[in-house]
């Protein structure tokens, strides 16, 4: 608050001091370069303030508006969310291939970060009663189109599940 009431009396004395000196100046050329100079006096009063501000980083901005703290849990309720809804549309769609086969069945499927906080399908349990056959193309796309070896694939039948 201090600042400005500053710079709002630098302004003012500025006004006062231009306004005096375009009464004394005779009219003229030298009224016109008077004129000029007091603009370019009220130009620099009035921009003063900026000359003060040091260049701020926008990371170093941006923590000082919003604790760290906040931030980390954003990111971490954000990482949350999209390892939900990838594991919901992976396991739709391994329900889907399924139902192309013919078989009916319920999966669980677990994401696992890799590298820039992208989440990947890494475990799957298949539960269903899926004959050899099923069993065998299903694990093949799933290891094929998602990614997940078959040793990270696991099939159970409905009586086998709790």
């Amino acid at each position: 608050m201090g600042a400005l009431k500053e710079w709002l009396l630098s302004v003012t004395a500025a006004a006062i001091l231009c306004a005096l000196a375009q009464g004394l100046i005779p009219p003229g050329p030298v009224r016109r370069v008077g004129r000029l100079t007091a603009g370019l006096v009220m130009a620099v009063a009035l921009l003063s303030p900026l000359a003060s501000l040091k260049g701020v980083e926008p990371e170093e901005w941006l923590e000082s508006w919003q604790p760290q703290g906040e931030v980390q849990e954003l990111e971490e309720q954000r990482d949350e969310t999209m390892k939900t809804i990838i594991e919901a549309e992976c396991s739709a769609y391994i329900v889907d291939k399924a139902a192309q086969l013919g078989a009916e069945c319920q999966v669980e499927l677990e994401c696992a970060p890799e590298g820039d906080g992208v989440f990947l399908p890494w475990q799957v349990t298949v539960t269903g009663n899926l004959s050899p056959s099923q069993q065998e193309q299903l694990t093949r796309q799933i290891q094929e189109e998602l990614g997940v070896p078959p040793e990270r694939q696991q099939y159970a039948t409905k009586e086998e599940s709790p």
